[in-house]
């Protein structure tokens, strides 16, 4: 939910709420004031009946008074101490004008005239509840829809005026990228907390392109610097293998061997890592139309000879593909995934190839479908090879990511391990 629509939301409730409470309060409000207003009348008139009396010892017609009750009753008592205190009350009666039953407010007092006692009560219209409770309704649902009407105008004009620069600044951190080396410039909208929020944001972003920058420098230098003393490390070994005597000692062999494969592997792990970097740090930007159809073949027949050493069977399909892309990330994108296909197979497995303008598929026979987390990971294959850097499907989905290819790999039936490249995304 968007933060506008919450405040809608909100808003609407707390206006809901506001006018159900206003339209109770209005009802007994008016009611107070139309009983207030109705007992004022009674009492004026009371008073009037009262003087009449006084003057003339009889009780006077409602039509002779200036102000007119609707009727007058009279009832002979005999003891004015049980009517000794006035009362209002509240009837309905017929009313021969509208010819419907109205709601009356009634007055009951004593006077006394000619040596008796009587209960006088005098009657006045007012306003019947459910008419009054249905004005206040209907008034107050117009104001309900003058108010949403009005809330909505305003959320447009907020919309279009102060959110707008919000949601610029959301789209440009939406597609800012940490690697492209483009400078992140926020508007500020001139509001305080909208201010603050752009402020920190810019800081934040400027100490993680300071990091990913010192990162970036610290990891080539380190590839850089490790290559030649790996180089040095590596002659050396060759130097002693060579060494007849030492090589003659079986134990001695056997380490200096070891050594030779750790640090072959080692290097092959730091130019992988420096691939990397490079790939990451956009320094293969140039690009051009490149046959991948032509591409793919030489590779395979370059791996023939691979391929008969080690059983394998080749499957191909391949169709004609043009993909702008830079060429040496095109010719590493095929050498790690043929590689990595020779490499992970199985003595008499099988190799399938498809290519086409939409997509690159290689499926080939495995020793057990163990899938990992993410293959794409570093480091993510359990079984790794000696031979292998444990890297080349992290630099294929490096190649594919800067590329706006999509790569994906499932197991399939028969222990079959496939990797896609859809291409076009």
């Amino acid at each position: 939910m968007t933060l506008i629509k919450l405040i809608r939301k909100y808003l609407f409730i707390s206006i809901l709420v506001v006018l159900v409470i206003g339209a109770v309060s209005h009802f007994f409000i008016f009611r107070f004031f139309i009983h207030y207003s109705s007992d004022q009348m009674l009492n004026d008139q009371k008073k009037r009946i009262e003087q009449f009396v006084a003057r003339n010892d009889t009780l006077p017609l409602a039509a002779t008074l200036v102000l007119k009750p609707a009727r007058i009753e009279e009832k002979r008592i005999a003891d004015p101490d049980i009517f000794s205190k006035e009362v209002f009350k509240d009837t309905i009666m017929y009313s021969e004008e509208t010819g419907t039953f109205t709601p009356y407010r009634q007055l009951y007092f004593t006077v006394s005239y000619k040596d008796e006692h009587h209960l006088i009560n005098i009657n006045q219209p007012t306003m019947i509840s459910n008419d009054l409770f249905y004005a206040i309704v209907s008034s107050l649902l117009i104001l309900f829809i003058l108010l949403i009407s009005f809330t909505y105008v305003v959320e447009h004009l907020l919309k279009r005026n102060i959110w707008k620069p919000l949601d610029d600044n959301l789209r440009k951190l939406h597609e800012y990228d940490l690697k492209a080396n483009t400078v992140l410039e926020l508007k500020n909208p001139g509001i305080k907390e909208f201010d603050e929020i752009n402020d920190v944001i810019m800081r934040m972003v400027d100490k993680i392109n300071e990091d990913y920058e010192n990162s970036r420098i610290f990891t080539e230098d380190a590839s850089h610097e490790m290559q030649t003393p790996l180089s040095i490390i590596k002659s050396k070994l060759d130097l002693l293998m060579q060494n007849t005597g030492l090589m003659e000692n079986e134990e001695q062999a056997k380490s200096v061997r070891a050594i030779s494969r750790a640090v072959s592997r080692l290097s092959k792990l730091n130019k992988s890592l420096l691939l990397i970097t490079k790939i990451n740090n956009n320094q293969y930007e140039e690009k051009k139309e490149v046959d991948m159809k032509k591409l793919l073949s030489l590779y395979l027949s370059d791996l023939e000879e691979l391929f008969e050493a080690k059983s394998l069977i080749l499957t191909t399909k391949i169709e004609p593909c043009a993909l702008f892309i830079n060429p040496t990330l095109a010719e590493i994108l095929l050498s790690n995934l043929l590689s990595n296909a020779v490499r992970h197979n199985i003595a008499d497995g099988r190799i399938d190839i498809h290519l086409d303008q939409t997509q690159l598929v290689i499926s080939n026979s495995c020793a057990e479908g163990d899938i990992s987390a993410n293959l794409f990971n570093r480091m993510a294959f359990h079984h790794k090879a000696e031979d292998s850097s444990g890297l080349g499907l992290n630099i294929v989905k490096s190649i594919c990511d800067k590329n706006n290819f999509e790569a994906r790999y499932d197991y399939t039936e028969k222990n079959t391990f496939r990797i896609k490249v859809i291409f076009n995304v």
